[in-house]
């Protein structure tokens, strides 16, 4: 019989377990160390998808993972608790029974009566302690941008270098709006309802120097698109909001995802984020200082605002614009963009954006120094007007030049988030389900191309690239595309082969047998 004693893990330190079985570390190697047997760590293995979700949500320190019986509730109580923390309102034990029983009631649930012990077993589930509901008073009043810089700003930059500085921020994005559809947004809100069915919300994070731009963030309605179907890997991190909102929620994730990183990488930085109701105060993070910008100062001192994100739709905007023009000249019909283009071409509108034209918008919002005097200055590449770059196109569909800084700016006011109230966090949790289930888009899917095709387009493409294109890093790439198109193609064909000889030798036995008997 074993002599091994039982050992139970807190939720932290299972998640650390699993972090470094994904880093390579044997099974074996990790049970010796904690005195368990390998089972126990397979286990831990096994469940890392609810051990990764409790760690996210900073559930650290229980050691099984107990659910609530009333979910719902549960569910709407914390995402309310983090909602009136991050304003820095105090909350005690009383209210917290008095919001989860009108939950309750909002949910239909009428046999429900909280009582002061479920109150505790919800403190532990969410590693909820007396100092973080009660007496603690909101941050420092931060509402002089100038003050800001001068008092705040240099003791949090001298801590970092330029290459450690980050921005993040989000911005919404009609992505199916051509030019000659945006004269009827004119006097709309375009803050939700039907203008804002095909939209999606791209989150953009880049540092200081402009040498580092995170992979994007964007933020669908649906859990499955159609498009996505055949998708083996997408260039962005896709996530899902019935309203395709960022939340707090998403947020979170995003923010613990990019620390797991960081920490395997063994670096820090800053990250400068502004004060609004989806990016909620995130505790325990180990490589990244969370520091938020002062209250109404988006404008003026968020540098993703300055022209960084305007020129990401710009670039979008050309892509789009460059499809309509080949399609109406092709087809002569209108084209048809599923969140798949969009997410290609804001990815590639992403990778576009030039290191100074980040750094430059870092320093028209304050945050470097000016010594030679420029004002906001782009790339010159960058800076191209989307009605001169179109106007190259020889295009038919050419709207006027006010036109095309209309169609630029038409969802600068799209909304990103929204207010918490009881009502939308009990409408986010009854539609969660549905959300994970349906969505799919109504758009016509193409068939997917067959290796034969493709071979013969990248054969194409090659030669024009060779004929027109003197660029020695187009060539090199195009070169690695066909390639790897080729042996693709080539693997395919084998495996044809070989399934039918299966398919020869197995009638062939089957033959054999009839015979004999």
């Amino acid at each position: 019989m074993s002599s091994q004693r039982r050992k139970a893990f807190t939720i932290e330190e299972k998640s650390a377990i699993i972090c470094r079985l994904e880093n390579g570390e044997s099974n074996s190697r990790l049970a010796k160390e904690f005195g368990v047997g390998h089972s126990t760590i397979s286990m831990i293995f096994k469940n890392k998808n609810r051990i990764k979700q409790s760690f996210n949500s900073n559930v650290l320190k229980p050691k099984r993972l107990r659910k609530s019986r009333q979910e719902n509730v549960d569910q709407a109580l914390i995402h309310w608790f983090k909602n009136m923390r991050n304003k820095g309102i105090p909350v005690s034990g009383p209210k917290l029974q008095e919001k989860a029983n009108g939950f309750a009631a909002r949910f239909g649930i009428l046999d429900f009566n909280c009582s002061a012990s479920w109150i505790s077993r919800f403190k532990v589930r969410h590693n909820i302690v007396a100092e973080k509901i009660v007496g603690e008073s909101s941050s420092v009043d931060q509402n002089s941008t100038t003050n800001w810089l001068i008092s705040v700003w240099p003791n949090l930059r001298k801590q970092f270098s330029d290459d450690d500085i980050f921005n993040a921020d989000e911005t919404g994005l009609f992505y199916k709006l051509m030019p000659n559809k945006t004269l009827k947004f004119n006097c709309e809100n375009c803050s939700g309802g039907k203008l804002s069915k095909d939209r999606i919300t791209v989150m953009v994070a880049a540092n200081m120097s402009g040498t580092a731009k995170k992979k994007l963030l964007i933020i669908g309605k649906s859990q499955k698109p159609r498009c996505f179907r055949s998708v083996k890997s997408l260039p962005v991190d896709y996530a899902i909001n019935r309203k395709a909102w960022m939340t707090s929620e998403l947020f979170e994730k995003w923010l613990r995802d990019r620390d797991r990183d960081l920490v395997k990488k063994k670096k820090k930085i800053l990250l400068l984020v502004d004060n609004c109701p989806a990016h909620p105060n995130v505790t325990d993070l180990k490589s990244i200082t969370l520091a938020f910008l002062p209250p109404n100062s988006t404008s003026v001192l968020q540098p993703m605002e300055q022209g960084i994100i305007r020129l990401l739709k710009m670039n979008f905007r050309k892509n789009l614009e460059m499809i309509n023009c080949v399609d109406a000249n092709e087809n002569n019909s209108s084209t048809k963009i599923t969140v798949l283009d969009a997410h290609l071409m804001v990815n590639d509108a992403w990778n576009k954006m030039s290191q100074s034209t980040i750094h430059n918008c870092f320093k028209q919002a304050g945050f470097i120094e000016s010594h030679d005097g420029l004002e906001h200055e782009f790339d010159e590449e960058d800076d191209i007007p989307l009605s001169l770059w179109s106007r190259n196109l020889n295009s038919d569909s050419l709207a006027a030049p006010e036109m095309w800084e209309d169609y630029v700016d038409i969802d600068s006011a799209l909304l990103t988030f929204e207010e918490p109230s009881d009502e939308n966090i009990v409408q986010n949790i009854s539609a969660k389900d549905q959300l994970e289930s349906d969505g799919e888009e109504e758009v016509e899917e193409a068939p997917l191309p067959t290796a034969e095709e493709a071979l013969k387009a990248a054969e194409l493409l090659s030669r024009f690239v060779h004929s027109n294109i003197e660029n020695d890093n187009l060539t090199i790439a195009m070169s690695s595309i066909h390639n790897s198109i080729k042996e693709c193609y080539y693997n395919k064909m084998k495996k044809t082969k070989a399934d039918k000889n299966h398919r020869l030798l197995t009638v062939k036995n089957t033959l054999v047998c009839v015979i004999m008997c």
